[in-house]
């Protein structure tokens, strides 16, 4: 058995480390992951600082070995990246020569400037490769025509997500960019079969899908949707509200991080949590958050994902920290044959508010209200904060909420008294709500954030 096919066999798109028993992927990357230690630190400047105090002799007989590592931090890429010159124009994580660097992709900066990632070559195959399995699990195959909405080509989730598809070899129609009303009627005239899109625009195409695509005369053709970019698809109500207003039953969640590879997560027909696909390029660790030790990956543990990406050559990253939150909801043999975890993305440490000592996600307070008030209100709200750096709130966290079409809203206030009860009951916290008529809250392609910043007087 191969751990090196790159091609799908049918079922899967890499038998050989998709059906492998993790312990063992495990064991295979490690010897990977010690062979490019050393190397690491004559090629990025970063790293001959981050790892000053590794010993150049260390083994790593399994990936429990990496805590012998420091963590990288956004913040360390961050100031590497500032120290770019003429020479390395991404800075002191620079790794190879410009020559030989083919792309610059950028993070989406949702949480602060974007950073800068370089690719060789070999990179952008890494890339390819890893997003097109991951596009593969989710069921995306050669005869399906997808539309990808992610309007700018420089994103992780913009070129490499198209690359991907490409891979795979289904028919690519570029449609991110084209006002929201084009959007729907070009992908009737091009029989799209799949899209990918944020959960929010897949619950916004869903309201719009017929009122504005019937008018071409071309009946619908879709049957698959791929959501990420932001959670939400574990909540039943967001589910069944794409599914029943587009007419499809094969929806899936997939997740990447801009940082490593912007798809490496993605879920199977099980519908059990999204399965790792990137396993012959990234190792993963669970840690916790407050105190960095690494966890077991169990059913049911909740942790902070890092990730090793141990082929990177252009701008590597060893243990990076993710800040995503997850929760783990398998690890053994899935229905599919894969044996990767599969997980439930839970909300970000960049995202966590505190409210009087007590610690809440964003999607917390949504998927709570979500579940609670179904046919109220919208799965999709907003937090409000007087400025970027706000953390803490002594007062009541100001949240938007969105009426259903046709709710009274006479009712309103007795809406918001009642949700407010049932966040500060359920979660511990205070919140001010406010509801607003059906339609009001933004909805867009890519990377949507349930909190924003109310403008400076």
């Amino acid at each position: 058995m191969s751990a090196d096919n790159t091609t799908s066999t049918g079922a899967y798109w890499n038998e050989a480390l998709e059906t492998l028993p993790w312990a063992e992927v495990e064991r295979w990357q490690a010897p990977r992951i010690e062979a490019m230690l050393v190397p690491l630190r004559e090629r990025s400047a970063l790293y001959a600082q981050l790892h000053t105090d590794v010993p150049r002799d260390l083994r790593l007989a399994t990936l429990t070995d990496l805590s012998a590592l420091p963590f990288t931090l956004k913040d360390h890429v961050r100031v590497a990246q500032d120290r770019a010159s003429d020479v390395q124009p991404l800075g002191d994580n620079q790794a190879v020569s410009t020559a030989n660097i083919v792309q610059a992709i950028a993070s989406s900066g949702t949480t602060g400037a974007p950073l800068y990632y370089g690719l060789t070559a070999p990179d952008v195959e890494v890339f390819t490769d890893a997003i097109a399995n991951t596009w593969f699990t989710a069921g995306l195959r050669k005869n399906d025509v997808v539309a990808h909405l992610v309007g700018l080509p420089m994103v992780a989730g913009g070129l490499p997500y198209a690359d991907g598809f490409r891979r795979i070899g289904a028919m690519l129609c570029w449609l991110g960019g084209f006002p929201t009303e084009r959007i729907l009627r070009e992908m009737r005239r091009l029989r799209t079969t799949a899209i990918l899109a944020t959960t929010s625009f897949g619950l916004y195409l869903s309201e719009q899908w017929d009122a504005v695509g019937r008018e071409t005369g071309v009946p619908s053709r879709l049957t698959k949707v791929l959501c990420g970019g932001e959670p939400g698809l574990n909540q039943p109500e967001i589910r069944e509200r794409i599914g029943n207003g587009l007419q499809i039953s094969h929806l899936r969640e997939v997740m990447g991080l801009g940082d490593v590879i912007s798809a490496m997560w993605g879920e199977c027909e099980a519908l059990n949590g999204m399965h790792f696909n990137a396993q012959k390029h990234v190792a993963i660790e669970l840690i916790d958050p407050a105190t960095g030790e690494q966890l077991s990956w169990e059913a049911g543990a909740i942790g902070e994902i890092v990730y090793t990406a141990f082929t990177r050559e252009a701008t590597p990253l060893v243990r990076y920290r993710s800040r995503d939150h997850a929760l783990v909801t398998g690890v053994d043999r899935c229905v599919c044959g894969r044996t990767s975890p599969r997980i439930r993305c839970i909300g970000r440490t960049d995202d966590m508010l505190i409210y009087k000592g007590m610690n809440v996600f964003p999607t917390s307070i949504r998927d709570l209200i979500a579940l609670r008030f179904v046919g109220s209100v919208e799965p999709m709200l907003r937090i409000w904060k007087d400025s970027k750096e706000q953390v803490r709130f002594d007062d009541p966290i100001p949240v938007e909420v969105e009426a259903t079409p046709g709710f009274d809203m006479t009712q309103a206030s007795g809406l918001a008294q009642a949700i407010e009860s049932t966040v500060r009951a359920q979660l511990q916290v205070r919140v001010v709500i406010t509801v607003l008529d059906a339609g009001s809250l933004p909805k867009s392609a890519y990377k949507n954030s349930l909190l924003a910043v109310r403008a400076s007087k």
